[in-house]
């Protein structure tokens, strides 16, 4: 941007810059955390051009820093040729270390060299520059990178990965255009709406637009549309979407910004002399389906992309976007409804994986994992501790704060907001272990934190740098993650690396408390999800699991009775067809209702005569038999809670498949069997021939 077209006074560009260079804001914290601020009327950073690091050092902003500062380097110097260029550059290293994005390390080690090489290249090729601001970044950015490389100086750097290396612009490469992007944010004084790139840390302090803290996706630039008045308002509609906070957040305002951006660049490749959408025609938007169908088949290759429902998205944004400008009003509306610009048709079917494909860590991974997980950061073994015994997404196990423990009746529990389904105080019981490894890591951030490095409380947090303030980042996590998986050689059962990734302990935990007889309502309310229908595909992954465990068993033997009611053996393989085998699976699955006996067929289908009226309980006339003894045994409470259990499950199945009169025959045996569990639980005996034992003593008697 040039220098005149900048959004602040012109009259006092610089001399605003040199105003606040003669102050500084020192810091003092305080032992309750509490911080109290203290402007200096000092010009130091102003009038030197050598920056002496012992003297920065007294400032009780860096003498902690200052404390742990090893290195010999003393001086970073500021001498470029233009005087107002050399003060701009101050001021940007001014605020850097001020607002403790920069380290006294980053500054007087890495940067003072790296500053030198700059220096001599505005000297030899900008030496009347006036601003950084009236530089043409990309033109002068290339200058820059040959002039390096004219120098022999390296411009790119090998950075490792767990899964191997790539090349990227090295620290030199980029400081041109980091000092001219951040000049500008320092020195934009407008409203946060106004200008074209929007920091969202900036629009949640004023405006309480909510954002994930655990990423660094803190921008939006959309300088990206190049047609001034598209831009402004898409703008404006991304604004009032985010004000609303109907279910539009941060990350909903840059998928809206990314697909947007990717439709209008589309559509001015066919139509580049428009200024808005009035013109868009159905023929339009069916070019732009098929450059869709394109991009995702040359553009998303990774193992588990789902281009189906890539388009689709695209287009519901899209067309969400053109109905909701209709509505508005907008000035670019196109002319033709919406409703005849895309139909439903267009968004292809996504294609359901398969139950198997759910991706979670199987046990044969999780041993090994646990086996190294004391290599893992501290900090990062406790969150992957939270997330296993949990479920609880990254995001929300990163944003736990200092009073997430609680204690209720002498259990432990998490308590926290969801932000993906707005739950407010989530509510998860944890074991005692996790409880302590929480108690102590409480207590570390309690002890380390105050209202300047950690003023929301969290306890996964950096205190320095530039996520001050902010919980360790989900690529960090993902990335020690597999960094671990690789150095120590954590495989599946196939024999290759693990793929680490953070939402599987969610699936993980999902699919063991299923496995452990948890019924899927007790899921759902443990996940927070929004409806039973995101919970029961863990419960189809549980039902492929039992399957599994059914055709196991089948294979171990199987056995039959005979005309005569003796057990006698079945081949599975030879005497069972695969047909008859998935009958007695679904029958076992939909039908079989456990009793004292086994598991019945025939009792959901009202087929059984004995299961309206339980035999022994009414043989007599509607009444009990007169030898029926129940409480001499000591396994009878045990007998009449399957009882209870059984029938209580029956009616369910019935009333399910509309068979509310078999239900209603049921409810009266579960009433019997009630009162009679309530009877014998107090130490009581029921005895048949009670009376006709009295009756007869009675007679003798006589």
């Amino acid at each position: 941007m040039n220098i005149q077209q900048h959004p602040i006074h012109q009259l006092s560009f610089h001399e605003r810059l040199q105003q606040e260079l003669s102050t500084y804001t020192e810091k003092t914290i305080h032992e309750d955390g509490s911080i109290t601020t203290k402007v200096e009327p000092n010009p130091y950073f102003l009038v030197n051009d050598k920056w002496d690091i012992n003297v920065i050092g007294t400032i009780s902003n860096f003498k902690e820093q200052f404390s742990n500062y090893k290195d010999t380097h003393r001086y970073i110097l500021f001498q470029v040729k233009s005087p107002s260029v050399n003060l701009e550059i101050k001021y940007v290293f001014y605020h850097k270390l001020f607002r403790d994005e920069w380290s006294l390390t980053t500054v007087w080690i890495g940067l003072a060299a790296i500053l030198r090489k700059l220096t001599a290249f505005l000297n030899a090729k900008y030496p009347t520059l006036y601003s950084l601001l009236d530089l043409e970044i990309n033109q002068v950015e290339r200058e820059w990178l040959l002039w390096l490389t004219e120098q022999r100086i390296k411009t790119q750097k090998i950075k490792k990965h767990y899964y191997g290396e790539r090349t990227v612009k090295s620290q030199t490469a980029t400081i041109l255009r980091v000092l001219q992007t951040k000049l500008f944010e320092l020195t934009d004084n407008r409203e946060e709406w106004e200008k074209d790139r929007w920091d969202v840390r900036v629009l949640h302090d004023k405006y309480g637009i909510e954002y994930n803290k655990s990423k660094s996706d803190h921008y939006i630039d959309f300088t990206k549309f190049e047609n001034m008045n598209i831009r402004q308002q898409v703008k404006q509609y991304i604004k009032q979407r985010l004000l609303s906070k109907n279910r539009f957040a941060w990350s909903s305002a840059i998928n809206y910004f990314t697909n947007l951006l990717k439709f209008f660049s589309f559509l001015f490749s066919l139509e580049p002399t428009w200024n808005d959408l009035s013109g868009l025609k159905r023929s339009h938007m069916e070019q732009y389906i098929q450059w869709l169908h394109e991009y995702a088949e040359s553009n998303l290759k990774q193992k588990n992309a789902h281009p189906e429902r890539y388009i689709s998205y695209a287009l519901y944004i899209v067309g969400r976007f053109l109905e909701d400008i209709q509505r508005y009003g907008y000035d670019i509306a196109p002319e033709t409804n919406v409703n005849l610009l895309i139909f439903p048709e267009d968004k292809p079917k996504p294609k359901k994986k398969s139950i198997d494909q759910i991706d979670y860590i199987p046990d044969y991974v999780l041993e090994q994992l646990f086996t190294h997980i004391n290599h893992l950061h501290k900090d990062i073994q406790t969150i992957i501790w939270v997330a296993f015994k949990t479920g609880l997404r990254i995001s929300d196990v990163l944003g736990l704060t200092q009073d997430c423990l609680v204690k209720l009746n002498g259990k432990y529990y998490i308590e926290t907001d969801i932000e993906k389904t707005y739950v407010k105080g989530h509510r998860i019981p944890i074991d005692e272990e996790l409880a302590n490894i929480l108690a102590v890591l409480i207590d570390k951030s309690i002890k380390n934190s105050n209202d300047d490095n950690n003023p929301e409380k969290f306890i996964f947090v950096r205190y320095r740098g530039s996520r001050k303030g902010k919980p360790f980042s989900q690529a960090f996590i993902r990335y020690e993650l597999n960094k671990l998986a690789k150095t120590k050689n954590i495989i599946d059962e196939n024999g290759h690396v693990f793929h680490f990734k953070t939402h599987q302990f969610r699936h993980t935990y999902a699919v063991k408390m299923l496995n452990s007889g948890v019924d899927i309502l007790t899921v759902q309310e443990l996940l927070a999800h929004a409806s039973p229908e995101m919970t029961l595909r863990y419960a189809k992954l549980l039902d492929d699991t039992k399957r599994k465990a059914f055709e196991e068993a089948i294979k171990q033997g199987v056995f039959s009775f005979d005309l005569n009611g003796e057990v006698r053996e079945v081949k599975p393989n030879k005497d069972i067809p695969e047909d008859i085998l998935e009958t007695l699976w679904r029958d076992h699955k939909l039908n079989a209702i456990d009793n004292p006996y086994g598991t019945c067929h025939a009792r959901i289908n009202g087929n059984c005569p004995y299961a309206e009226e339980p035999p022994c309980l009414t043989c007599n006339g509607g009444s009990p038999c007169k030898d029926l003894a129940i409480g001499f045994s000591d396994l009878d409470i045990q007998k009449y809670e399957l009882l209870i259990k059984t029938t209580t499950k029956t009616i369910e199945a019935l009333e399910q498949r509309g068979r509310n009169d078999i239900a209603e025959k049921n409810k009266r045996n579960l009433e019997r069997y009630e009162k009679i569990l309530n009877t014998i639980k107090e130490g009581n005996i029921i005895f048949g021939r009670l009376e006709r034992i009295k009756r007869k003593q009675g007679v003798s008697n006589g």
